[in-house]
């Protein structure tokens, strides 16, 4: 087996990359991770998210952050309830938001006639098997658990490219995104004798729900929630378990995958509202979040000593529930396009700008304020400056005016600051 994530096409590849052709085949999604936080998705998540990328655009993927909602299911009587979605539930839900066509098949166990599946072009399927059986993983002969792979025929089948981007610490090692390449009966025993999800993939028109709807339907789930008590019941099941080393090891599970679902929601937000109290929010509840799941792995480390559970975990758990409902409530208070949501305070209009252009380019916002020229910066073409434009008409809630959009307006910060300006107080002056 050899396992590297290659090298920036425009650069050198880096310590230990591969120098076959499986190299130059995995290059575009190889880069497609690199633009991708893949420490905000889960296992199931991120694989279909680099495929949303390579086919619709950086941040396609971002629509999984979309929803706000909380909905842990049980496990069975007597077991803990979990935030956890099956992985065929999660392929039923992300193929719309992803623009990709999800069809799972039916499980196979034997791994020949798994490979015997791989698109004859080399174009990737979407497999969800068991880490246990993944070399490239830690979890690799220690723990039993689904986790998904895109795999593809290379060298005319003789060969079999395993491409990972999961990056996560676990308690085995760090796992980080790769590309790994197997003789094709070296990868067929890696799925012998273990049940594999085969899912077949086809591009297809991504949903573009609009914001204020999203945002409704999270206000609506949100207002049940504070008029119930799931928050405490939820909180309670791990606070009044038996087995409290039990307990906390999950309970660190749980707080990792609502601190990752509240991270993509603040990317998702920021892609949309770049600047706006929404995203201001959304970050500051993702931070919340991360602080409780440090409190839970330490508290998992104490009870695995001999030791209590800090008390105050359970309760800012619920805590932190009720919070992120009352913000999604207060999410729909302001009409999107007023004043009152988006600043219209020229540094403010100027800072969405330059924090909208970095999102698009995935850079640095330092990277975009000093230029002069936003067509110096690499990348930066009649995509990008259409995209850009797109979100800023969606953050401030307006249209500009075709006449306006100029290419020397377009290309720089301050002529698309001063076009947003012009376009806002002249709506709000027509409404006046």
């Amino acid at each position: 087996m050899n396992t590297t994530l290659p090298g920036p096409t425009t650069g050198p590849a880096g310590p230990g990359a591969l120098t076959d052709p499986a190299v130059a085949a995995a290059q575009p999604l190889a880069e497609t991770i690199r633009g991708i936080d893949t420490t905000a998705l889960d296992c199931i998540q991120v694989n279909a998210a680099v495929l949303a990328d390579a086919a619709h655009g950086p941040g396609s993927h971002l629509e999984l952050g979309a929803r706000t909602g909380f909905a842990p299911r049980s496990a069975g009587p007597g077991r803990l309830p979990t935030v956890e979605q099956p992985p065929a539930d999660q392929i039923r839900t992300m193929g719309h938001l992803l623009g990709l066509s999800l069809r799972a098949g039916r499980p196979v166990t034997e791994g020949r006639a798994l490979l015997e599946l791989l698109p004859e072009d080399g174009s990737p399927l979407y497999v969800v098997g068991d880490a246990h059986r993944m070399p490239w993983l830690p979890y690799h002969g220690h723990q039993h658990m689904d986790h998904s792979v895109l795999l593809r025929a290379v060298d005319g089948g003789a060969r079999v490219e395993a491409v990972d981007a999961y990056d996560n610490q676990t308690p085995y090692g760090q796992a980080e995104p790769v590309v790994c390449a197997f003789a094709r009966a070296e990868a067929a025993a890696l799925f012998d004798g273990s049940p594999a999800l085969p899912v077949a993939v086809r591009p297809v028109p991504p949903a573009r729900p609009q914001v204020d709807l999203v945002l409704d339907e999270n206000a609506r789930d949100a207002a049940l929630l504070l008029a119930g008590d799931a928050p405490e019941r939820y909180a309670a099941a791990f606070r009044d378990h038996p087995d409290q080393r039990e307990a906390c090891t999950a309970l660190l599970l749980e707080t990792w995958l609502l601190n990752r679902t509240r991270r993509l929601h603040a990317a998702w937000a920021a892609r949309h509202r770049p600047g706006s109290p929404l995203a201001r929010t959304a970050a500051e509840r993702a931070a919340a979040w991360d602080a409780l799941a440090g409190q839970c792995y330490l508290a998992a480390r104490r009870v695995q000593r001999g030791r209590p559970v800090p008390p105050q975990i359970h309760t800012a758990l619920a805590e932190l529930l009720r919070a992120d409902a009352r913000s999604a409530v207060d999410a729909t208070r302001t009409p999107p396009g007023e004043a009152t949501t988006m600043s219209l305070d020229p540094a403010r209009v100027r800072e969405t700008v330059v924090d909208t252009v970095a999102d698009v380019l995935g850079i640095a916002p330092e990277a975009v304020a000093g230029r002069d020229d936003l067509t110096e910066l690499d990348g930066f073409a009649s995509f990008q400056m259409v995209e850009t434009v797109e979100r800023l008409e969606d953050a401030y809630g307006v249209e500009f005016a075709p006449g306006d959009l100029e290419a020397d307006v377009l290309r720089r910060v301050d002529g698309l600051a001063g076009l947003v300006l012009r376009t806002v107080t002249g709506k709000e002056a027509s409404r006046a």
